[in-house]
């Protein structure tokens, strides 16, 4: 009868000490998704600033590409970049 006892003792601790096993390996397995969880969402951070960086420039270019086609920007062209004045003006060279 003993015998039996101690068989059960040993089948006990080995059920015990593979449910603690199990568990530990689950515990580093959700620390280690924990993690990379983390990681994830602050690339998800920085990619949302880049984005929002992006569409900041892309709205500063679209006002240059309709600035660009009106007449207050070709006048401003034509009088800085190429020397044009108009007729009722009088054009200074200062050097």
């Amino acid at each position: 009868m003993a015998k039996k006892h101690r068989k059960k003792n040993k089948r006990a601790r080995a059920a015990t000490a593979v449910g603690l096993i199990a568990v530990v390996i689950i515990a580093v397995v959700l620390y280690s998704q924990e993690m990379k969880l983390r990681a994830i969402y602050a690339e998800q951070a920085e990619l949302e600033e880049v984005i929002a960086g992006q569409e900041e420039e892309m709205d500063r270019l679209e006002y240059m590409i309709e600035y660009t086609g009106s007449e207050s920007y070709l006048i401003q062209y034509a009088r800085e970049k190429l020397g044009y004045v108009r007729p009722d003006e009088i054009k200074f060279d200062v050097e």
